[in-house]
């Protein structure tokens, strides 16, 4: 008769007092007092056991998953110097309370870690995480054990190849690619978040100090400094930069050259007054030239001299494109710069006759007549989602009045239980507003509406999606589209595949007793509410599944001078910054039209729509 070993989870023959393995025997306490004890039992599934490591924010524990009979890792969230624990109980307490908004934000830091890594569960170069929870006043994130040792580790064992010094950097390469293509930094790139697996695999991980790169970093604001000496750029000292895929570049080319020469490189605010980095052949005279030029590209310490991505980094690495050393690089383009500028001199005086013909003409095609427009919308039910649709409506419309300030545009937000009697009475009496929502209103009401066909001719089918099928889909065109949805199958990642028939019942899907379900775009919200990090997505199985139009818009009472306003707001509300309002920022459940806002931005608040929409227009049409 086996038993399974508390602290390690090895099986031994349960005559024997301890584990054979790791030397535990029940009822031994843990290594320090605030570590969870071996044998306790997380979310009614995870049997904690011995610690793997801990830091100033988090403990990893090696765990038991009791559901799926594997070992697991578990980080916990354990802000030392604040956080505290009495010996043999799990709550986490904090030392004074007032400190208690510091602990908890990095608490929020914690969870948005399991969020951003989970979404790269498809990539084989980063760690996977399966599921995360808050629990004992502190939260968990459930990982997949790594059986190894981090390359930092490694490094001090043995010396490494240039050839294995290649492949792990690719390995990290395809991790960058698949996180920077979701927008997101990762921003602590260094020899001690990657994992040397004892299978041969290297795994990136730790992405605590990630953040999106296209709502943060290039608008200025403040992000959280993160530095490691030696592997981080001089952009990470500063609260205020802009940071991108560039950054992660710079600690990439940092870590290989600690990998070529055994020497952690110089401090990168050092370089910036003088620089006197020592190249790696240097160092190590056996590092091939393309690498030593490719690691000084990489660790320019000017941003716009490095590599602009991971795969030009890869290529260069491989010896498949030609690298310039720095200096080499700079002077070209200092040269290329002076002949487009006196490029830039002759076009400018050609086309500036061609400028000033044109300029009237389309100043006087922005104008509109002085008018004032009401617009009437509902709101959502819930409190947050409601104040987030009235500030992008409201930012909208502020936006719109900067180009047009003659047109003055007054909007009325309903509740939702209110609605639909309001515009109801509003067309009995015949005082309809210029402009409103009008999803789900009586079909009398859309008798009476003015049709929306100049503003959906005026749209750019280059830039707009489906609308070159508006008119076959919506006879009459009363209502004019913001947004779509767009079918999905969603399959539970925790659920084994039996082979039996699909249910594809919502419900049963989000109370976890059915693995798959084939809804829409719409279901999302719900679908990572219920299941945080167990779940995946995929295009619906038939690809003749049809979108559906979402966030209908229709035009009430317009005289002549209202009229051509409104339809250039309808035209404005495809825009991308009109999009990213009303999709991305406030959330709004349905997905942009606008082709750009959907391919570049959709992913950082949709998490797992990352390339589901590569090749829409193959794999998708409107219903």
């Amino acid at each position: 008769m086996t038993t399974r070993c508390n602290n390690c989870f090895h099986e031994y023959d349960s005559y024997l007092d301890l584990c054979p393995y790791c030397g535990y025997e029940d009822g031994d306490p843990a290594a320090e007092p605030y570590f969870l004890y071996p044998g306790m039992i997380l979310n009614d599934r995870y049997i904690v056991g011995e610690v793997q490591g801990f830091g100033g924010f988090g403990i990893i524990y090696k765990a038991w998953d009791r559901n799926l009979n594997t070992v697991v890792a578990i980080k916990e969230y354990y802000y030392a110097g604040i956080a505290a624990r009495q010996p043999g109980t799990q709550t986490v307490l904090i030392y004074t309370q007032n400190r208690g908004a510091e602990f908890r934000h990095f608490l929020k830091r914690f969870l948005d870690e399991a969020r951003c890594t989970v979404k790269f569960s498809s990539n084989n170069n980063i760690v996977n995480v399966y599921d995360f929870f808050e629990a004992n006043n502190t939260a968990y994130i459930v990982m997949e054990f790594l059986d190894g040792v981090p390359l930092n580790e490694y490094l001090k064992k043995s010396r490494i190849e240039t050839e294995q010094c290649v492949y792990v950097m690719q390995c990290v390469c395809s991790a960058l690619k698949t996180v920077h293509a979701a927008g997101i930094i990762h921003r602590d790139i260094s020899p001690d978040n990657i994992m040397i697996c004892s299978n041969g695999k290297v795994k990136l991980f730790d992405f605590g100090a990630a953040r999106f790169c296209k709502n943060e970093d290039y608008q200025g604001m403040k992000l959280t400094q993160v530095m490691k000496p030696g592997f981080s750029p001089p952009e990470q000292y500063q609260t205020v930069s802009k940071q991108g895929p560039w950054t992660d570049i710079y600690a990439l080319g940092a870590t290989l050259y600690y990998m070529m020469t055994g020497i952690k490189p110089a401090e990168s605010t050092n370089r910036k007054t003088t620089d006197d980095l020592k190249p790696p052949k240097e160092l190590n005279p056996d590092v091939p030239d393309h690498i030593n030029d490719t690691i000084l590209r990489a660790m320019a310490v000017e941003t716009h001299l490095r590599f602009s991505s991971a795969d030009d980094f890869e290529k260069a690495l491989r010896n498949e494109v030609k690298v310039l050393n720095v200096a080499k690089e700079k002077k070209r383009r200092r040269k290329n710069r002076a002949a487009g500028l006196i490029a830039a001199v002759l076009i400018v005086a050609a086309g500036f006759a061609a400028f000033a013909y044109y300029y009237d003409r389309e100043r006087l095609a922005g104008t509109l007549p002085d008018c004032s427009l009401e617009f009437w919308y509902a709101l959502p039910s819930a409190e947050e989602p409601a104040a987030a649709k009235q500030a992008s409506f409201e930012a909208i419309i502020r936006l719109f009045g900067e180009s047009y300030p003659n047109v003055t545009i007054t909007a009325r937000p309903f509740p939702p239980d209110e609605y639909a009697n309001v515009i109801s009475a509003a067309h009995d009496s015949g005082t309809l507003p210029s402009l409103f929502e009008s999803a789900e209103v009586d079909a009398s009401v859309l008798e009476s509406a003015l049709s929306v066909d100049i503003a959906v001719q005026a749209a750019d089918l280059s830039k707009v999606l489906f609308f070159g099928a508006y008119p076959v889909s919506s006879p009459g065109a009363k209502q004019f589209p913001l947004g779509f949805t767009a079918p999905v199958r969603y399959t539970n990642t925790v659920l084994p595949d039996d082979g039996g028939p699909v249910i594809n019942d919502k419900d049963l899907f989000l109370s976890g007793a059915s693995r798959e379900y084939t809804g829409s775009t719409s279901d999302y919200f719900d679908v990572q509410a219920a299941l945080p990090a167990r779940y995946t997505i995929s295009p619906a199985d038939s690809v003749s599944a049809a979108c559906s139009f979402a966030d209908f818009l229709s035009i009430g009472n317009c005289d002549s001078a209202q009229l051509p306003a409104v339809n250039r707001l309808l035209v404005f509300m495809l825009s991308e910054k009109a999009q990213d309002l009303l999709h991305i920022q406030y959330r709004s459940g349905s997905l942009p039209l606008n082709r750009k806002v959907l391919t570049d931005d959709c992913a950082v608040v949709y998490n797992e729509f990352a390339g589901l929409f590569d090749d829409i227009d193959k794999n998708f049409r409107i219903g």
